[in-house]
């Protein structure tokens, strides 16, 4: 059985109607970006899936992939890179490690940590997953922006990601600010 999801646009109209004073802008904005969040999300984990991986598995390799030869980092800095519990880092570590998509080695400067090392195979396979992300994004980027319009959005969600990641998440420096 198919659930068929309302539309964003079809939400924020009933919300419009029944709770006016809950259908502001900001309130429209966050649940456009929420709503795309999740689309992207799933079809990023479909096309993973048909290369064999979980969602944070793929994270996890293109995160090693990014960093400059040879494609290493400690768990800690991992763990921040992809926001997973420590835990859920040590599981999905062990997985790809088993399937020799991965190598642990021993920090020079701590023997406790190991650092975490993207074997060959793990690079082959992260890029042929990213490249068919990619395309998939790409598909649908371009079936609904323009090249311009891509390139504003983009400044844009840049802009207000920036004031987020300053302010903690919070807003607060700007709230005082106003005040």
């Amino acid at each position: 059985m198919t659930v068929q999801r309302t539309t964003a646009d079809d939400f924020l109209a009933l919300r419009a109607r029944t709770w006016p004073e809950a259908a502001t802008p900001t309130v429209e904005l966050m649940v456009r970006i929420f709503r795309l969040s999740g689309m992207l999300l799933d079809q990023s984990a479909a096309q993973v899936a048909a290369h064999g991986l979980g969602f944070t598995e793929f994270e996890v390799l293109v995160t090693l992939r990014g960093q400059p030869a040879p494609h290493e980092l400690l768990p800690t800095e991992l763990y921040g890179a992809i926001l997973i519990s420590s835990g859920g880092l040590t599981k999905v570590l062990h997985a790809l490690q088993a399937r020799g998509l991965i190598a642990r080695g021993q920090s020079k400067d701590d023997r406790r940590s190991k650092p975490v090392r993207l074997t060959a195979k793990g690079r082959a396979l992260a890029e042929r997953a990213m490249r068919d992300v990619l395309a998939a994004d790409d598909a649908l980027i371009e079936g609904a922006l323009s090249a311009s319009e891509l390139m504003q959005l983009t400044r844009l969600s840049a802009k207000l990601l920036r004031f987020v990641e300053q302010s903690g998440g919070t807003g607060e420096q700007e709230a005082s600010r106003r005040a």
